[in-house]
């Protein structure tokens, strides 16, 4: 009986403590607010877990993003840790709150010079960390090679790391050509017009690099070589964004991705089972390019909805490589898919087989400048294409670059379509406040997006050229008192529009669903007084800020 009473004797203290605890502060024991209570049930993610930042070289830097989210409830608040051993120049961390909507924590890491004797030789770096409305700076000099750092993110619920790794190489005594891309994809375009792209020449060596380029088989440049067989079609942005991957130009009407797909280098890079990618084409084969990396993982491939082979992206350093999916598929329309396992995949385009490839006339390829040196800097190189005198196919060459630091062979790849092809116009998207703007000639307005203070957020769909038939015009109004922009095909606006300002005709827009079109869907927020347009089922999770669906506005590719 006496043993009893003292263990209920005992248990009850324990009971008074802890309640105790939970109400006061204890010396031990962390005091939790009342209205912070929620915070215990957060679960903040960070996506990807680990982002890589390539190969670099004194002077040079890199950029990068993680994505904080709350996966849990309510809105804590987080604060991150730089890695450790760094030195934290303003000594202050970042912090914030983090709820539903992911929050973006910006990576800037600078090699700033090398540090040493060649015998003992190290690296300088300087670390930016940006997020929260805040930013940081970290200091360290690290031995040349690879590095992997911790990120570390603490909340009420705990903590979770975030990693990014990077290979530092010296500079090289002698020079040393390197060259991006490799592979140029300028699309497909109509016959007479001329387009130019842009290559990146750099120097990794001390020593001046002296350089020439031309198009192969011209004066002073290897013999031209033959077209290469099939086409390239690079899955690149050709402004390469920090962020989300969004879909822009040509590629938007073959390529469809689920999951969260961000940007590395301008490429779609994913990481986790929900990733998906769908890519239509035509032809009797397919060619895949990728990165393999230390984060990478196994991913699934599909034709036409069959299962074709698992493919390992796992590698110790990051490296390209290409794999063959397929190439005796019969010649015509096919879907390639893509499922993730888990696991980091950065894809950089695919080579399509089927289409005959076509060696275009002398001089339909220039490059300027044509000759230069460089020493420890970034050159780039135009590389323009005139279709004045090319028919309707496909069009294939090389560009040669030599120099005293090696030799580089870039392949371009042209689309010549036939005239008679509907032509589609960019809609670009701004946000100001809760405006939404639209618009095909972002440079006719460059003055009202400047001085309204519009945020540009990417390619939103693509709208027919005037006089492409089955469409009409797509008319625009904007009503100044609530700041809102109100879009139809309707001249009237299809419904009484008062205090909105006519603004004239953006694209043409089709009435009906053409082939290959999609629906326009049109959202509206009876608090704001806002409209918003996307080709998205779902609205891009616009029904969280408070809009409902208003209807359909038109069918847009």
């Amino acid at each position: 009986m006496a043993r009893r009473f003292c263990t209920a004797f005992i248990l009850l203290l324990l009971g008074l403590s802890a309640v105790t605890a939970f109400g006061q502060n204890v010396p031990g024991i962390p005091l939790i607010p009342d209205d912070d209570l929620d915070s215990l049930s957060a679960v903040l993610t960070v996506n990807p877990q680990e982002v890589n930042l390539g190969t670099l070289a004194p002077g040079e830097e890199a950029k990068g993003t993680f994505y904080l989210q709350n996966a849990g409830s309510g809105s804590p608040e987080w604060f991150a840790e730089g890695p450790e051993r760094w030195k934290l120049s303003d000594g202050r961390n970042l912090s914030g709150l983090i709820g539903q909507t992911p929050v973006p924590l910006r990576i800037h890491l600078v090699y700033v010079r090398e540090v040493g004797t060649s015998k003992n030789r190290s690296c300088s770096l300087i670390l930016r960390l940006e997020g929260g409305g805040e930013a940081t700076v970290f200091r360290r000099e690290v031995p040349v090679g690879d590095l992997r750092e911790e990120i570390r993110f603490n909340y009420y619920g705990g903590t979770i790391s975030g990693f990014f790794n990077v290979r530092l190489v010296e500079m090289a005594s002698v020079p040393f050509l390197e060259v991006e891309p490799r592979r140029m994809d300028f699309g497909t375009i109509r016959p007479g017009e001329q387009i130019t792209k842009r290559i990146l020449l750099k120097n990794r060596g001390r020593e001046p690099l002296k350089w020439r380029v031309g198009v192969a088989g011209t004066r002073g440049m290897p013999a031209s070589a033959p077209p290469p067989v099939g086409r390239y079609v690079s899955f690149r942005h050709e402004t390469a964004v920090t962020g989300p991957y969004t879909l822009t130009g040509q590629i938007r009407e073959d390529l469809e991705l689920t999951g969260t797909w961000t940007e590395e280098g301008g490429y779609p890079s994913g990481q986790g089972e929900q990733n998906t990618l769908r890519y239509r084409f035509t032809g009797t084969g397919i060619r895949l390019y990728f990165w393999k990396s230390p984060d990478g993982g196994p991913f699934s491939v599909f034709i036409d909805e069959q299962f074709i082979d698992i493919i390992d992206g796992f590698a110790e350093r990051r490296e390209r490589v290409e794999v063959l999916i397929a190439d005796a598929l019969t010649d015509g329309p096919h879907l390639f898919g893509i499922v993730n396992g888990g696991g980091k995949v950065t894809l950089e385009g695919v080579h399509l087989f089927g289409k005959p490839i076509q060696k275009g006339p002398r001089g339909w390829i220039t490059v300027f400048p044509d000759s230069g040196s460089t020493t420890r800097e970034t050159d780039y190189i135009n590389i323009a294409l005139n279709t004045r005198q090319l028919l309707p196919g496909i069009y294939g060459g090389h560009v040669f670059l030599t120099s005293n630091g090696g030799e580089a062979d870039v392949q371009v790849f042209l689309d010549v379509a036939v005239e008679t092809q509907p032509r589609f116009i960019d809609v670009h998207r701004y946000l100001a406040g809760f405006d939404y703007l639209y618009t095909t000639n972002p440079q006719a307005e460059a003055t009202r997006i400047q001085v309204k203070g519009y945020r540009h957020t990417g390619i939103a769909f693509r709208l027919f050229a005037p006089g492409t038939p089955g469409t009409t015009e797509f008319f625009r109004w904007f009503n100044p008192l609530k700041g809102d922009h109100f879009y139809s095909y309707d001249p009237k606006g299809g419904k009484p529009l008062p205090g909105y300002l006519f603004e004239g005709s953006i694209g043409n827009i089709g009435t009906s669903r053409l082939t290959g079109t999609r629906e326009l869907y049109r959202w509206f927020n009876p608090t704001t007084n806002g409209h918003f347009y996307t080709t998205e089922q779902g609205g891009e999770g616009i029904t969280k800020k408070g809009y409902r669906f208003d209807g359909i506005a038109g069918f847009v590719r």
